[in-house]
């Protein structure tokens, strides 16, 4: 028999669930996790600027998704806050990029590319 895990119930405070509820009807859950997402694709960015420059500037979509993270100064700011200070519009472009930066970046810094 399969082992179920079951949660202990917890009590939810009303007041607390009645926020949550208007912020998924307002959107500004989804909006949060946008945000959250750009903070992400800042940090690693950066990092991959760091440890594969040359790939990571000369990957597809490199123009958009490493113009934000040149921006970013992480002594004066967090990743979360240089991603809500975008325009909306750059924040889009950013999200957008991403996943084609990403994939070129790892393609180029795979083991079996470089020694070819």
């Amino acid at each position: 028999m399969p082992h179920v895990a079951v949660q202990p119930v917890v009590r939810a405070e009303p007041g607390l669930v009645m926020a949550a509820m208007a912020e998924l009807a307002e959107g500004g859950m989804a909006e949060r996790m946008r945000l959250d997402a750009g903070a992400r694709v800042l940090v690693t960015a950066r990092r991959m600027l760091a440890l594969a420059p040359r790939e990571a500037a000369s990957a597809k979509a490199a123009e958009v998704v490493l113009r934000v993270a040149r921006s970013w100064d992480p002594a004066a700011t967090t990743a979360s806050e240089h991603v809500e200070a975008l325009a909306p519009a750059e924040l889009d472009r950013f999200l957008a990029a991403a996943p084609r930066w990403a994939a070129s970046v790892r393609a180029a810094t795979t083991p079996e590319r470089r020694a070819a």
